[in-house]
Parts: C-alpha cells; sequence; structure tokens
C-alpha cells in the first residue's frame, strides 16, 4: 500500500497532517523542480521512455 502524508502548517504556525491512501490503480510520486516547464520536460522525458521500453 502507498499512501501520500501532506503536512501544512497555517498562518498561525498550527500543523496538520493529511494522510491519503492510494487506491489500487494510482501511485504517488513527488518530484522537485524549479519550475512548471522544468516539470513539463520531466513528465515528458518519462513518457517517452515508457513508450521506448514497450
Amino acid at each position: 500500500m502507498q499512501y501520500l502524508i501532506r503536512t501544512l502548517t497555517d498562518s498561525t504556525g498550527h500543523p496538520f497532517v493529511h494522510i491519503t491512501k492510494a487506491r489500487d490503480n494510482e501511485t504517488y510520486q513527488v518530484v522537485e523542480t524549479e519550475s512548471k516547464e522544468e516539470l513539463e520536460e520531466y513528465l515528458y522525458c518519462e513518457k517517452l521512455e515508457r513508450t521506448v521500453s514497450e
């Protein structure tokens, strides 16, 4: 099983924890990028890599 655990802190400094369980047909992935464009390039390369390996 995969779970996504998100911790958010509001303006008063109070942390909130939100846990989401992935469904059987879902996966979660965290990608750190500097910009939206960099993320789009990463996703394009991932898609291309999957296509080539099939």
